[in-house]
């Protein structure tokens, strides 16, 4: 039996508002910076192994 209450449009408005929502925060710039850190922190471990290797080999 076919649910006569449901309303199809309220997924959709839920789902615009979530993407809103996570455009607002990406616009403050809140959601960058922990990528920003795990870059550079990367980065660093990465300089670290190639700074051991060369001084094995060397």
């Amino acid at each position: 039996m076919p649910d006569n209450d449901l309303d199809p449009a309220a997924s959709t408005q839920m789902f615009q508002a979530f993407v809103d929502r996570d455009r607002t925060e990406e616009s403050a710039g809140r959601s960058m910076l922990p990528r920003v850190l795990a870059g550079v922190a990367a980065l660093v471990v990465l300089l670290l192994l190639a700074i051991v290797a060369l001084k094995l080999v060397g």
